[in-house]
């Protein structure tokens, strides 16, 4: 007789080749809930959507290191699906700080497109690659072509614009590779693009900068007037005041014991950026100066934060805010002031 009922044996070796893997399974759920366009939902389903992509994460979370084994996967091979791109670029970042993964994640959100992910979670996500030692110039670029952008940073009540937003990842570059990037887009076919690039070349103050912006024929057809009054604010050689040096806000003793204090050291300038910097910034933030009214704030306190070099001005861009930014901008109305003062870079600068 022949026993036509299978053995377990057999009957479970069919079933666990037909289970899906857990992978495989949570690329089958990315299908049904990726692919979708922002433009095409309306709040109703931008709600529902956003139930579907919570509950998605969460699987993945739930899978550990096996579901973000399989983001990864799934995030090298994707090309096309720029949510998709973004949310699991921003998942990896927070799981996996090794150089291939960083350079995966940069790569990814590369592709963004700012119709569907959200500029400010961009941005946010740049400034920390870079600050992370990843070039990033492809990412900061971005902005450049972003015209007449409004990119809201809800977490600070802060609208920027693209050359401000481009300015927190170009600022944050080290000045020699920021200043040759941006040269490089004075040769843009865009108008726009070579005037952004042009307002954020005068900010690194360097002399690839100088040099460049003093041979660049295209100053003239700048539209902006705030882009070309912010060129002209560096560009421009500035006699200093001698009422300065008649009249010093500083004893040299004081001068001496200040210059004795400045962090030289990465962890020196963290520790100050941590106690006293954090200090100064709360007693700011509690006053909510104008910027003119900031700026006299800086200039009256005492220095507390080291201007060795441009590390510090770089590493005041710490996340997006209004706090960094205007660190940034007090640090760079130091710069111009020594500048004019030293009378450097001269054979750049009108008079």
């Amino acid at each position: 007789m022949i026993n036509t009922i299978p053995s377990a044996r057999h009957s479970s070796a069919q079933s666990a080749e037909e289970k899906p893997s857990p992978c495989e399974s949570l690329r089958s759920e990315k299908a049904k809930v990726y692919g979708f366009h922002l433009a095409q939902l309306n709040e109703t389903q931008m709600e529902e959507k956003a139930k579907e992509i919570d509950a998605f994460w969460k699987r993945v979370q739930a899978d550990g290191p096996a579901g973000t084994a399989c983001v990864r996967t799934m995030l090298e091979q994707e090309k096309a699906d720029h949510n998709f791109q973004f949310d699991a670029a921003s998942m990896l970042y927070q799981a996996d700080h090794s150089p291939a993964t960083l350079t995966l994640v940069r790569d990814s959100i590369a592709q963004a497109d700012f119709q569907d992910s959200d500029p400010a979670s961009y941005l946010s996500l740049a400034l920390e690659l870079g600050q992370s030692g990843v070039d990033i110039q492809v990412l900061a670029a971005r902005f450049l072509r972003y015209p007449d952008a409004v990119i809201h940073v809800p977490e600070h009540a802060l609208d920027l614009d693209s050359d401000t937003a481009a300015l927190f990842l170009y600022g944050s570059m080290e000045p020699v590779l920021a200043s040759k990037a941006l040269i490089e887009q004075l040769k843009a076919p865009e108008l726009n693009v070579r005037s952004a690039a042009a307002h954020l070349l005068a900010e690194q103050m360097t002399e690839e900068s100088f040099r460049a912006l003093s041979q660049w024929d295209g100053f003239p057809k700048i539209d902006e007037e705030f882009r070309r009054n912010d060129i002209q604010a560096i560009m421009k050689f500035k006699a200093p005041n001698p009422d300065d040096f008649a009249h010093p806000k500083w004893t040299r003793e004081q001068v001496l014991r200040v210059i004795a204090g400045l962090p030289h050291t990465h962890k020196e300038f963290d520790d100050v950026m941590a106690t006293k910097g954090a200090a100064f910034d709360q007693r700011v933030r509690e006053k909510k100066p104008s910027q003119e009214e900031l700026s006299k704030i800086v200039a009256e306190s005492e220095p507390i934060y080291g201007i060795a070099d441009r590390n510090a001005r770089r590493k005041s861009l710490f996340n997006v805010s209004d706090e960094s930014l205007s660190e940034y901008l007090a640090f760079t109305q130091v710069m111009i002031g020594l500048l004019n003062r030293l009378d450097l870079y001269k054979e750049y600068r009108s008079r």
